[in-house]
């Protein structure tokens, strides 16, 4: 299978049958039947997003989940761990980046010597286009915070479209341990430790949704920055080495959480 296409949902009921049907007809225009999937992950939600799901589920489109709400992060890798595509994305259920990107995405990962892709706004002109003055402001401070504590050179870190070769999610993943929305600096701080290659295309987010960040998100933010860190630069990853799974040709496939293809309706 070429592409799995992973989308966590939280109380999604509503947006989840023309996020299938939008992004389903995309994909049929990009792939043949069977090249790719489309997985929705229930993040435990106490609607009915989980009676929605197995409606909407069939053909393509696959949908697991858990009972429990535990946050993005473990929504996201619940998805991985059920993917079986040679290249995983994930994105949002409002498809905030629209359906093209995720094909352009994955041209893009495909096309390049990268392990990682991410659809970065900071790369295009009119990527913070709508952005207020303020989110602009924050999003500038939080980039320049994040290079100098973690020495990550990334435009857009909390991307949320992002691409993965098989060979790189099924090794970071697994090692993941945050919920929330940090999750994404620590995929890229474990994916730069690990020694892959991680490449950025710009974007535009065409669904801006109004901001929810609050006044102590930022100090929040770097904490979660120092202890994320610390945690990464003490694991023991001597086992996994690029020179031994080069992404492009490998071909073995570690075990992956059997749970992850177990449906949650």
């Amino acid at each position: 299978m070429k592409l799995s296409v992973i989308i966590p949902a939280y109380k999604e009921a509503a947006r989840i049958p023309s996020t299938a049907a939008r992004l389903t007809a995309q994909l049929d225009a990009a792939f043949a039947e069977g090249e790719y999937e489309i997985i929705f992950v229930n993040d435990g939600s106490p609607d009915n997003t989980a009676s929605v799901m197995a409606e909407t589920e069939g053909g393509s489109v696959r949908c697991v989940g858990y009972p429990d709400n535990r946050g993005k992060g473990a929504a996201v890798r619940f998805g991985m761990a059920a993917a079986k595509g040679d290249i995983r994305i994930f994105t949002d259920c409002d498809l905030a980046y629209g359906t093209e990107a995720v094909t352009e995405l994955y041209e893009a990962l495909k096309e390049s010597g990268a392990d990682l892709m991410i659809a970065s706004r900071a790369k295009h002109k009119k990527g913070y286009e709508g952005y207020s003055f303020f989110r602009r402001l924050l999003s500038r401070g939080y980039y320049f915070v994040l290079r100098i504590v973690t020495g990550l050179h990334v435009s857009d870190s909390q991307s949320g479209l992002k691409g993965f070769r098989a060979a790189a999610a099924e090794r970071i993943f697994p090692l993941c341990t945050v919920n929330g929305f940090a999750f994404d600096l620590e995929v890229l701080l474990l994916a730069d430790k690990m020694g892959f290659v991680t490449a950025e295309m710009p974007a535009t987010v065409q669904d801006n949704a109004p901001t929810k960040i609050k006044l102590s998100d930022p100090f929040r933010m770097l904490a979660d920055m120092y202890k994320i860190k610390k945690r990464v630069r003490k694991l023991d990853l001597s086992a996994t080495r690029p020179a031994d799974t080069d992404s492009k040709n490998d071909t073995q496939k570690d075990s992956m959480d059997e749970n992850g293809a177990k449906e949650e309706k």
